[in-house]
């Protein structure tokens, strides 16, 4: 095999392992004892996170389905310890950061995206490495306030944990309820579908793709939190759809 061959190959290679294309830095949520990562890919693609106490020695991992809207739970954490962690897939690395549990994050380093390019100037830039290019910072997500601040009713909580925390791998009913608020997070920057009933002063908010519901009082708190079986449960739920501007509650 000659030498320009071989390259040429090699430069095909690396264009298909950047098929796959981080939408946004991923998000950490923290509490006490664990910390929740999620992040979107344009594509369906394998979910990975490898994790550690030191950024060269990502010795733990944890897994979930192949999907284009990513979430992985680290359970077990040492308050206060800071943790380096990339997100990806078991073929790709798409981001890496720090967080500390049990303390605000520091936002994550999100890996540049892939812009739309011939196919000489891609296999130009495998050939030839470009230099790195310093991005700013994203801004760092919102901590979760504590769980009183964000369930509406906390002898319910438990229950609703019981019933429906699995769906969302949640390893406690802190971390469901956490999980719960930033959906609510999600829902106000205007990524997700809503509506609200001016009947019972309920905001019903749904993610069709992955199914995922929630209803939150007139103050923001969270009614319930899961995912319904039926396809048409969120068509048939009551209220008019509304705006992030249009909410009743900041």
């Amino acid at each position: 095999m000659s030498r320009y061959l071989t390259l040429f190959l090699l430069a095909l290679s690396g264009i298909a392992a950047s098929a796959v294309e981080l939408l946004a830095p991923p998000v950490v949520v923290v509490t006490e004892t664990s910390a929740t990562l999620t992040w979107r890919t344009d594509v369906a693609c394998g979910t990975r996170v490898n994790f550690g106490l030191n950024a060269a020695q990502l010795t733990q991992k944890a897994e979930g389905p192949v999907t284009a809207n990513h979430s992985v739970v680290l359970p077990d954490l040492t308050k206060g310890t800071t943790y380096h962690y990339t997100v990806g897939s078991a073929r790709q690395k798409l981001a890496e950061g720090t967080f500390t549990v049990g303390a605000a994050q520091t936002a994550p380093v999100a890996s540049a995206a892939v812009a739309e390019k011939s196919i000489l100037e891609r296999m130009k830039d495998a050939l030839v490495p470009a230099p790195a290019v310093k991005k700013p910072a994203a801004p760092a997500p919102a901590r979760t306030p504590p769980t009183r601040a964000t369930w509406g009713s906390i002898s319910s909580l438990q229950d609703h944990y019981d019933r429906h925390g699995p769906d969302f791998q949640s390893t406690s009913p802190d971390d469901y309820a956490a999980q719960a608020w930033q959906f609510l997070q999600r829902a106000k920057a205007g990524a997700l579908s809503m509506k609200w009933d001016d009947a019972d002063r309920t905001l019903r908010v749904f993610d069709p793709k992955t199914r995922a519901f929630a209803a939150y009082n007139r103050d923001g708190t969270t009614k319930t939190y899961f995912r319904p079986n039926s396809a048409s449960y969120w068509d048939r739920q009551p209220g008019r759809p509304i705006s992030p501007a249009q909410l009743p509650f900041k």
